[in-house]
């Protein structure tokens, strides 16, 4: 019997969300030891490589969201046994030389020993370098992301706190971001995703600070957020779609049903592999591998997959936002999902979320019908099956199911095809 049918009250037990937090912890423990010194670099897939810093800025973040669960004496245990590991490498001559010669991206040689100073182990020589650093002429002389933008202000917040400065940083960079205007959500890239979910953390505090004012209506937002995630669990996405999660417990919201699906899918996933497979993760490889090869590359491509999941259940463990056990049912099932489902099952691929979607009653399934709706809208869009989208976005229409950003995109698609049709089809 699956843990999380123990649950508090209709929710998530609070036991299982700590278990799985500190399964996070525990796997940060362990690549800490081996990658803070070195990162990793994977001889056969380059695009696998990491830097240190990476891993060294990834754990002070997590230890920083755990501590929200820091009552839980196993959850202290673990925080305080990996922030002991980490400190020789967040506050190594590195990170303090880097701090002094590239002054614009002192921030993020400085991410961990902000974390770390947040709980409670201090170095004032750090923080004079770091105040100079950012009194520096260039310190504003790298190009960012507006996520990344939002991060550093997010960081210069947990560190001195706020000011008139910091509050017209955060407007613009978010503004700029795909929170203050629609993400693609049918043609737009991995990278996009990861922009959505990184502005949306850190406009939201990370849990940890006040939030910031969106710059949309939250409910917009998180529409598309669920579009996001219908991508994320049919490409078995569980990093993106973990962080995709964290959007409703960060803004304090009800679950929607497809968020609770959503988190059903990530946990089964994790029971019954023993770990979040993360899309680096390849399982011939695996295979072919042995030994310390082996058990350092399945460490370099799972660790953040497991890190998200322990953002997101330290997220659901502040008070009343654990997620439902149960979908939120509307009303007596229908079979308004059968249409979609069936074209969903058209393609020979057997998804995980399919296995955990047959568990599901028949009023559940219905409550998901947008998600699935979601699914096959972009699968149209990735295969150019324009004549295939017209007739789903119709069907959506009849079952109620079109009243969302990503059939909205869907449709002004379909009427830019159209336009461009006889230019299109013309011979060459």
């Amino acid at each position: 019997m699956r843990d999380f049918i123990h649950c508090d009250h209709g929710k998530w037990s609070t036991k299982d969300l700590v278990r799985r937090l500190g399964h996070a912890l525990d796997i940060a423990g362990q690549s800490v030891e081996r990658f803070a010194v070195n990162g990793y670099v994977d001889c056969r897939e380059p695009s696998n490589d990491f830097p240190p810093l990476k891993i060294i800025g990834e754990t002070a973040l997590l230890l920083v969201s755990a501590s929200i669960a820091a009552g839980y004496p196993d959850i202290a245990r673990r925080i305080h046994n990996v922030a002991e590991q980490l400190l020789p490498h967040a506050r190594s001559k590195r990170m303090l030389f880097g701090m002094c010669v590239d002054t614009s991206f002192a921030l993020d040689y400085a991410a961990a020993h902000i974390c770390l100073t947040r709980l409670g182990y201090r170095d004032p020589v750090f923080d004079a370098v770091l105040r100079k650093s950012l009194n520096s002429q260039v310190r504003a002389a790298h190009q960012r992301l507006p996520s990344e933008i939002l991060e550093k202000e997010w960081l210069v917040r947990r560190w001195q706190g706020t000011g008139s400065k910091s509050r017209q940083t955060y407007r613009r960079a978010a503004l700029e971001s795909l929170l203050g205007h629609p993400m693609d959500l049918l043609s737009g890239s991995r990278l996009d995703v990861c922009e959505f979910t990184h502005a949306f953390i850190y406009a939201t505090g990370f849990g940890l600070l006040r939030p910031r004012r969106l710059p949309r209506p939250a409910s917009e937002i998180l529409a598309e957020a669920e579009a996001a995630l219908a991508r994320c669990l049919d490409e078995e996405d569980y990093d993106y779609g973990g962080e995709i999660l964290m959007s409703w417990p960060l803004t304090g919201r009800s679950w929607s049903a497809a968020a609770v699906f959503g988190f059903r899918v990530l946990a089964t996933v994790q029971d019954e592999a023993g770990f979040l497979p993360c899309a680096k993760t390849k399982l011939q490889r695996l295979d072919e591998s042995s030994g310390d090869e082996r058990a350092e590359y399945l460490l370099a491509t799972r660790y953040h997959a497991a890190y998200v999941m322990g953002f997101l259940c330290a997220a659901a463990l502040r008070p009343g936002l654990a997620p439902p056990i149960r979908i939120p049912r509307r009303a007596q099932g229908t079979g308004t999902h059968a249409p979609i489902l069936r074209l969903l099952d058209a393609d020979p691929r057997l998804r995980h979320w399919r296995k955990e979607f047959d568990r599901l009653a028949v009023p559940e399934r219905d409550a998901i019908a947008s998600l699935l709706f979601a699914m096959a809208l972009r699968r149209r869009v990735v295969e150019r099956n324009f004549t295939g989208l017209s007739e789903l976005l119709e069907i959506g229409h009849q079952l109620g199911l079109a009243n969302c950003p990503v059939a909205t995109q869907a449709a002004e698609l379909l009427e830019r095809v159209t336009e461009a049709a006889p230019r299109l089809l013309a011979s060459a």
